[in-house]
């Protein structure tokens, strides 16, 4: 699975341990209403999150800069 840059800097705050215990955490943040820049990176990384498998790696995307 790929992430963006900005994915993987939500995945590094909201990291619990494992995907299960991560996704809550998401979650959580999403449902506490509470107002949050990065909350269109948060429901990004827990919509692919939540399409991952056992064994399915984790890769972080850069974008080109010319």
């Amino acid at each position: 699975m790929l992430l963006t840059v900005k994915e993987m800097e939500v995945l590094c705050v909201f990291h619990a341990g494992n995907r299960v215990a991560t996704m809550a955490a998401l979650k959580s943040a999403i449902e506490s209403g509470q107002p949050n820049p990065k909350i269109t990176d948060i429901k990004s990384l827990l919509e692919k999150l939540s399409r991952m498998a056992d064994g399915d790696v984790v890769c972080l995307g850069f974008d080109a800069v010319e």
